[in-house]
């Protein structure tokens, strides 16, 4: 056998278990692969039937499975993208075009996105850190986070109270600046405001990463832990999350949205996200299929 636990497959006898990745060679003529439209699968090794994609480097699924999961639900049915997509537009018919989808989703998020882009552009965010009005950035910060209701109320209140220090407004100020428009790594950037955070108090996930989703959504996702831990779980994908804040986590959950952004795009342009907004629109809906009742 030639196969390794980076070998990227087809099985060419079922062509819509899609691509897959070797996970375990269990002995010269076994092994357990991982499939995107099938899942989990345990293998008898035969070229006749087990085609090698030599020239696939890297995938943002296959490579983050979350294999103790996958296992444990390998007697279960596994659930596809067709099956999550055909979930969403039952609530959604007409997907990310639709105008509940808009009012109840994405309209709002759009709307703070576009304040946090005028009322801290980079002109205006430099000229208040210049006159060292730091309690002006915070203030335009909280009203910002209040416009949507993916903080937390007590994640909110803890802000609040983190930022009443004039040194505290400082310090989150200056490494908020950086996170947005500094010049070194993304993990840099994110790693220091993830510091300063933890020094007052308030590094929670829906905080650390909001401000980088609203500023970029094009780019960047936003992560709510127990939504998107569940997403992650039906979907067999590894988070790595630790409620601690950190590099390895977030980098997991933007290859999580990548993904995402990739595959929807081939259902259709109705469900082709303009952004990571409509991405993590669907990770919602995903994870809380009834919570918009069953009208």
């Amino acid at each position: 056998m030639i196969l390794n636990n980076k070998t990227y497959i087809r099985h060419t006898n079922k062509p819509e278990w899609g691509l897959g990745k070797v996970t375990q060679v269990l002995n010269p003529q076994k092994f357990s692969a991982f499939f995107e439209n099938k899942g989990h699968k345990i293998l008898i090794y035969s070229p006749n039937y087990i085609q090698i994609e030599s020239e696939i480097e890297s995938h943002p699924l296959l490579d983050n499975i979350d294999l103790a999961n996958a296992k444990a639900k390998m007697s279960s049915e596994h659930v596809t993208l067709e099956r999550m997509v055909a979930g969403f537009l039952k609530i959604f018919p007409q997907g990310f075009n639709d105008k509940k989808y808009y009012e109840n989703e994405r309209g709002y998020k759009l709307k703070a996105s576009k304040k946090l882009n005028f009322e801290l552009s980079r002109e205006n965010f430099a000229k208040l850190l210049d006159d060292k009005n730091f309690s002006e950035i915070t203030r335009l910060c909280r009203l910002i986070a209040g416009q949507t209701n993916l903080i937390y109320p007590n994640e909110m209140m803890g802000l609040k109270e983190a930022l009443e220090s004039p040194a505290h407004q400082e310090l989150f100020s200056k490494s908020l600046f950086n996170l947005l428009y500094g010049e070194q790594s993304l993990k840099s950037r994110f790693m220091d405001f993830a510091g300063v955070l933890s020094r007052i108090k308030a590094d929670k996930w829906t905080i650390q990463t909001y401000f980088l989703y609203l500023f970029d959504p094009e780019q960047y996702l936003f992560m709510k832990p127990v939504i998107t831990q569940k997403a992650a779980k039906i979907c067999n994908f590894e988070l790595h999350y630790d409620a601690k804040l950190n590099w390895r986590t977030y980098n997991s959950l933007q290859n999580f949205g990548i993904y995402f952004k990739t595959e929807l795009c081939k259902f259709g342009e109705h469900l082709t996200p303009k952004d990571m907004i409509d991405v993590q629109s669907f990770f919602w809906a995903i994870a809380n299929k009834d919570a918009y009742g069953k009208d």
